[in-house]
C-alpha cells in the first residue's frame, strides 16, 4: 500500500463523481466512528480535511499550541455537515460502471460491491490509498475498516471477505489469515481495461482463439473418446471435458479443433496483462470464473483452460481457508456453463472425485509414425524444407510430440539443414524431456531376417504375422545375448508399419505394491491405444515361474501379464535370454515362439561381407558368433581405422571365445 506523508498537493486525479462519492464516503465514516476513533486519527484527520479538501477551516486558523486532539475531536464532529453543504451525490463515473458490470456477472451483492469498490479505488488511486492511511496507520484494509467506510456489519463482511470465501477462492481478492484484504491482481487488471462500453469490454475478456495449426486426420489416432468428446461439445448442455496427456502431445490443438468442429468460438482462460506477462493461478481461475458466468447465456463461446493442472489441483498449498477444498472445486466443475474443455498434463494431480465429474476424458501420447509423417511434411513445406519420403519416413520414426517434430523442423530450417539435422535436433529434445534415445532402437546399419539363425524361417514368420487379421497375437523370442532379438521385433513393427513401443525393467517395476502390476497394465492400454507393437525387452523379471517366487509381488506382476495377455488387442513382442526360467503358463500363452541361436558358418561369412565389404579371410573359423558381435567390431574398426579383414576376424573370434568362456584379456588387443 503506497506511503503518502505530503498532503498538499491537489485532487486533480479524481474527476468529480470520484471526488463526490470519497467526500460522501469520509462524512458517513466519521459519523460511524466511536469518540476513542476520532480521538485516535483526529489530528491527522482534520489536518488532512484541511489540505487536501478544503475543509475544516477552523483547524488552520487556531495557534498551534491550540492545535490538540481535543479541539481535533470536535472540529472533525462537524465535517459531516460541512460535507453536505457542498451537496456531493453519487453518480456513476467509468470505474464505478466497469464494478457494476463485473457485479452483474459475477452475481454480486450489494455488500460484495461495495467492499471491491473500496479495494479496487485503494488499490488504483493515490487519493483513497491516503485516505486509507490517515484512518490506519498501516495502509491496511481489514474487515474493521471496510465496516466503517461502507457501513456494512462486520460479520456480514467477514463472510464475504474472508481466505475461504468465493471472491477469495475465485482470485477477485487476495485476503490472509492476518486479516489484510486486497483486491486480486485480475480484478486491478480488469479495472484498469479502458473500453466505453459494457459490450467492448466483454469483447476484451473474450478474445477468440486462434485456429489450430493440426488438421483433421492429424487426431484419427485418438479413436472414439475424440469423437465422443466432439459429440458432447455439440449438445450445447455444457460439457467438461477432460484432455490429459504428456507435454506436446497436440492437446491444445485438439481442444482448439473440438471447439470449432462443434460450433463454438473458442476462448482460451487466463488475460495477459498490458506487459504481456502470464497470469498466475489465482488470475487465470479468475478469469475463468468470469467467462463461464458471461457466457452463460450466449451458447456461442466454449471455454478452454489450457495448463489446467493447478486450477484443478484442490488444496493447493495446504491451507484449507485460503486455497480450493475439494468441495468446492467439484461444485465448479459440475456447474451449469459453458463447454469447457481442461488441459492438463498429468492426471495424478487430480482427485478421482474431479475427474469423475468430467463428461469425457480424452488420453494424448505421441501420435503414431503415420501422422507423425504428416506433420512433419507439413511443416518441411511450410519451413521451405524439400524432403522425400525416405526423409520424411526416418524423422517419423521418432516417437515424439508434435511440438517437438515441429521444433525441430524449424531448428533444421534456421541453420538451413537436412534431414539429419532435424532427428539431432528431435532426438535431443526428446531424450530430454522423456529419457528416450531413438537412436539406440533404431535397426542395425546391416539388417536382414536370412543373417540371423532361428529355429524357424524368419523371414517367413514376419510374411505371415503381417497378414494377419487379427494383430492380437504375441512373440516369444528366445535365445542368447546379441543374436538379433530385438533387431527382428524392430523389423517386424517396421515391416508392418507399426511404432514399436518398447518397455524395459527400468520402465515398469515399481517400488510401491501394485506399481508394477499397473506399469504393466498402462504399456499395454497404451500400445493399443496407439496402435503399436508393443516389445518388454529382456521380459525375464515379469515371466518367471511363479513356483520360484519369493515374495507376492513377485507372483502378481506375472499374474498381470497373463491378464493382458489373455486380452490383447495390439501385437505383443517380448524377448528373454532365460527361457528355460519362464513360468510354464506363460509360455503356454504366447501365439508364437522362436528361439534364436548364434550365425551359422554361412550366415557368418555372409555378415562379414555385408558390414566390412571384403569376403572374409578363407582361415577364419567364425564360429559361435551373433549379430550383435558383427555390430560391436563394426564400431571397433571404425573407431580405430582398422580395414584388414585378418584382423577384425580375430575379434570377432575374441568376441565369440569371450562369450563362450575362454580365458581371455579384458578389452581388445592392436
Amino acid at each position: 500500500m503506497p506511503t503518502r506523508t505530503n498532503y498538499k498537493s491537489a485532487l486533480s486525479g479524481l474527476d468529480v463523481a470520484e471526488r463526490d462519492f470519497m467526500l460522501l464516503t469520509i462524512a458517513a465514516a466519521i459519523e460511524r466512528m466511536s469518540a476513542h476513533g476520532q480521538r485516535t486519527v483526529s489530528k491527522s484527520f482534520v489536518r488532512y480535511l484541511n489540505e487536501r479538501h478544503g475543509l475544516a477551516r477552523a483547524w488552520s486558523e487556531l495557534p498551534e499550541e491550540r492545535q490538540t486532539h481535543a479541539a481535533a475531536s470536535k472540529i472533525l464532529h462537524a465535517i459531516p455537515s460541512q460535507i453536505r453543504a457542498r451537496k456531493p451525490r453519487r453518480r456513476s463515473n467509468a470505474l464505478s460502471r466497469r464494478m457494476d458490470w463485473l457485479a452483474g456477472i459475477f452475481g454480486l451483492d450489494r455488500i460484495e460491491l461495495d467492499g471491491l469498490e473500496i479495494l479496487i479505488r485503494t488499490e488504483l488511486l493515490p487519493e483513497w490509498a491516503t485516505l486509507v492511511q490517515i484512518i490506519d496507520s498501516s495502509g491496511e484494509i481489514s474487515v474493521d475498516l471496510l465496516a466503517l467506510l461502507t457501513g456494512h456489519g462486520k460479520v456480514t463482511l467477514d463472510q464475504r471477505f474472508h481466505p475461504g470465501s468465493r471472491l477469495a477462492r475465485t482470485g477477485i481478492i487476495r485476503s490472509d489469515e492476518d486479516g489484510e484484504i486486497r483486491p486480486g491482481s485480475f480484478l486491478v487488471r480488469l479495472a484498469r481495461v479502458r473500453v466505453s462500453t459494457p459490450e467492448a469490454l466483454a469483447k476484451r475478456l473474450m478474445p477468440e482463439a486462434p485456429a489450430s495449426r493440426l488438421a483433421d486426420d492429424d487426431f484419427a489416432h485418438l479413436g472414439p473418446e475424440a469423437e465422443m468428446a466432439i459429440r458432447l461439445l455439440k449438445t450445447g448442455q455444457g460439457a467438461s471435458i477432460l484432455l490429459y496427456g504428456p507435454p506436446g502431445t497436440g492437446k491444445t490443438e485438439f481442444a482448439l479443433h473440438a471447439a470449432r468442429a462443434a460450433g463454438f468460438i473458442p476462448v482460451m482462460a487466463g488475460m495477459e496483462d498490458e506487459s504481456g506477462l502470464e497470469p498466475n493461478r489465482r488470475e487465470r481461475m479468475a478469469h475463468l470464473v468470469l467467462l463461464r458466468e458471461m457466457m452463460r447465456s450466449t451458447r456461442t463461446h466454449a471455454v478452454i483452460a489450457d495448463e489446467a493442472d493447478d486450477m484443478l489441483h484442490f488444496n493447493f498449498g495446504g491451507d484449507s481457508r485460503r486455497d480450493y477444498s475439494k468441495a468446492w472445486l467439484n461444485a465448479f466443475v459440475d456447474a451449469p456453463g459453458p463447454p469447457t474443455i481442461w488441459i492438463v498434463n498429468d492426471r495424478d494431480t487430480l482427485a478421482e472425485t474431479t475427474i469423475r465429474r468430467m463428461d469425457c476424458a480424452v488420453r494424448f501420447d505421441p501420435p503414431p509414425a503415420s501422422v507423425r509423417g504428416r506433420i512433419v511434411a507439413r511443416h518441411a513445406r511450410k519451413a521451405g524444407l524439400s524432403f522425400g519420403p525416405r526423409d520424411i519416413a526416418r524423422i517419423a520414426a521418432l516417437p515424439a510430440s508434435p511440438a517437438i517434430l515441429e521444433t525441430a523442423v524449424s531448428g533444421a530450417a534456421r541453420v538451413r539443414g537436412d534431414s539429419d539435422d532435424v532427428c539431432l535436433i528431435g532426438n535431443g529434445l526428446l531424450q530430454a524431456q522423456t529419457g528416450f534415445n531413438g537412436a539406440l532402437f533404431a535397426l542395425p546399419a546391416v539388417y536382414h531376417p536370412a543373417l540371423a539363425c532361428a529355429d524357424c524361417d524368419l523371414e517367413a514368420l514376419s510374411g505371415r504375422l503381417r497378414a494377419a487379421s487379427d494383430k492380437g497375437w504375441s512373440l516369444l523370442l528366445h535365445g542368447p545375448s546379441g543374436t538379433g532379438k530385438s533387431a527382428y521385433a524392430r523389423h517386424l513393427a517396421e515391416a508392418m508399419g507399426m511404432d514399436l513401443q518398447i518397455e524395459r525393467g527400468s520402465d515398469l517395476l515399481d517400488a510401491f505394491v501394485g506399481g508394477t502390476e499397473r506399469n504393466i497394465a498402462a504399456a499395454f492400454a497404451r500400445a493399443a491405444r496407439q496402435k503399436a507393437v508393443l516389445l518388454i525387452d529382456e521380459a525375464d523379471d515379469f515371466l518367471t515361474d511363479r513356483r520360484d517366487a519369493v515374495r507376492s509381488w513377485e507372483r502378481t506382476m506375472v499374474s498381470e501379464m497373463l491378464r493382458q495377455m489373455e486380452q490383447l488387442r495390439t501385437p505383443f513382442i517380448a524377448t528373454t535370454n532365460l527361457a528355460d526360467r519362464l513360468d510354464p503358463a506363460t509360455r503356454r500363452r504366447f501365439t508364437v515362439q522362436a528361439g534364436f541361436t548364434v550365425l551359422k558358418a554361412q550366415q557368418a561369412r555372409a555378415q562379414f561381407q555385408c558390414w566390412f565389404t571384403d569376403a572374409a579371410p578363407e582361415e577364419a573359423s567364425l564360429h559361435g558368433l551373433t549379430p550383435g558381435d558383427f555390430a560391436l567390431v563394426a564400431r571397433r574398426a571404425g573407431l580405430l581405422g582398422e580395414t584388414c579383414a585378418g584382423v577384425i576376424a580375430k575379434w570377432l573370434q575374441e568376441e565369440a571365445d569371450a562369450r563362450n568362456g575362454s580365458r581371455n584379456p579384458l578389452g581388445f588387443r592392436l
